[in-house]
């Protein structure tokens, strides 16, 4: 590529970022490397950091998404490291996130895909809001999460939360604080990778399969 097609084709991305980040959508600009590449107010408003704090960090250790059922969707095996087909379509996904603060939030992300020619400057576009849920739903989570009448089922899950440790039980009401395995770190003074392990035995040990089977588990029987 000669420098005039280089120097033509960082016009074309300046002035993307720029339209894109005139939103009240929070906008964050994936490069080529999965690193953030530009963050506007909006993302500043929603998630709490400072563009100066996550520009040039791994888009996963930032965002942290993951799906209705705990697992994460967003980490350095993302399917949109490979690149697709010119007229690539990302469909729009509610994901679950979390802020600065470590605040849990059900968000809607619109991906937008540039034209091939600058996917190895700018990867992809999240344009990122944070919906609520509908009151009836609210209702219905609100009512599957009342203490469980004591059958033979919820006497094995108390059984089952009674192998927890200490610290595991305290990781588990973080969790259910709606904080992320990242903020529980910092609160714990312990690694990232120290709460990951931890969550695992969790999960093993109260034979579920998600951190939000732990928390409505541990919800059921009114977090004692």
């Amino acid at each position: 590529m000669t420098s005039a097609s280089q120097s033509g084709d960082q016009v074309v991305l300046d002035e993307l970022l720029d339209t894109l980040g005139r939103t009240g959508d929070a906008m964050i600009a994936i490069d080529g490397d999965l690193r953030v590449l530009a963050w506007n107010r909006a993302a500043t408003e929603l998630f709490g950091y400072e563009a100066d704090e996550v520009v040039g960090l791994p888009c996963w250790e930032v965002l942290e998404w993951s799906d209705r059922c705990g697992d994460a969707v967003c980490d350095e095996c993302c399917v949109a490291s490979d690149p697709g087909p010119a007229d690539e379509i990302v469909a729009t996904r509610e994901v679950i996130g979390h802020s600065k603060d470590g605040r849990t939030m059900w968000l809607s992300t619109t991906t937008v895909v540039p034209r091939p020619e600058l996917r190895d400057r700018i990867r992809l576009v999240h344009l990122v809001r944070e919906v609520t849920l509908p009151l009836e739903i609210e209702r219905i989570l609100a009512d599957r999460l009342r203490p469980a009448e004591v059958t033979e089922a919820s006497r094995e899950e108390a059984e089952r939360l009674a192998r927890l440790t200490g610290r595991e039980r305290e990781i588990l009401g973080l969790l259910a604080d709606g904080l992320s395995g990242a903020a529980i770190a910092e609160r714990l003074y312990i690694s990232p990778t120290t709460v990951r392990n931890h969550v695992q035995h969790i999960l093993t040990k109260l034979e579920v399969h998600s951190r939000v089977e732990a928390v409505a588990l541990l919800l059921r029987h009114g977090r004692r």
